[in-house]
């Protein structure tokens, strides 16, 4: 049993550390602190109200002993459900910034753009979305009408995103395809109307004339046999 002149400081004091150190699990707005702050005060009035030389002992042992509270206070903070919520945590490995992917896919739509106008074959059923093959690639694809089945010949019309948007081609320019017919880097589709009708041009300017050493020569094509359509 403590004497009297030490009992009301010492429970004071203890008290005082203990809500200091609830404060930190439980969310009080501050008053659990104030409280704490109270009972370490009226720990050290009771102690000088004895002695001085009590008071200052008092002092010393809470100069000593509060550091370690604090420290422990910012220890366990973090690990709290309120500290969770209020610390964001550092983004993972398998984490990407926003601006990494927008940049990403973004590039991912740029390369697709490169490939409208070119032909390839669908791999799946685009029903309507599936996979097609463009110059040994396997790229995700949008058909632009209708169900397109495998194994199909299709030419590329535009991009949504990082899907290409993918027309099938009609069996007569398939069959002119495999005659050799049809010039794959002179045809192009004609543009369409609202109304789905094709649009004429009433006049056409003649384009200028080139020198044979200006004029582009012609990029190389995979030949119709790599599609494997049958």
């Amino acid at each position: 049993m403590l004497p009297a002149h030490l009992l009301w400081p010492t429970i004071f004091l203890t008290l005082g550390f203990l809500m200091l150190m609830a404060e930190v699990f439980i969310p009080s707005g501050g008053l659990i602190g104030l409280a704490a702050l109270t009972f370490l005060g009226l720990s050290l009035w009771h102690a000088f109200s004895y002695s001085t030389s009590l008071g200052l002992t008092f002092m010393l042992t809470m100069a000593i002993v509060l550091p370690f509270v604090v420290s422990f206070m910012i220890y366990m903070w973090p690990r709290t459900p309120l500290g969770r919520r209020m610390i964001l945590a550092p983004p993972g490995e398998d984490e990407e910034e926003p601006d990494a992917e927008s940049f990403r896919e973004s590039e991912r739509s740029l390369r697709l753009d490169r490939l409208v106008g070119e032909y390839g074959k669908t791999l799946t059923p685009l029903r309507p979305s599936g996979a097609v093959e463009f110059n040994n690639r396997r790229l995700d694809a949008l058909a632009e009408e209708g169900l397109v089945p495998a194994g199909k010949l299709v030419r590329a019309v535009g991009t949504r995103g990082c899907q290409l948007i993918v027309r099938q081609v009609d069996e007569t320019m398939m069959s002119q395809l495999i005659h050799g017919d049809l010039d794959l880097d002179s045809h192009a589709e004609s543009p369409r109307n609202p109304d789905g009708t094709a649009t004429t041009n009433q006049t056409t300017a003649a384009p200028p004339e080139q020198s044979p050493s200006t004029q582009a020569q012609p990029q190389p094509r995979r030949p119709l046999s790599d599609f494997n359509l049958d």
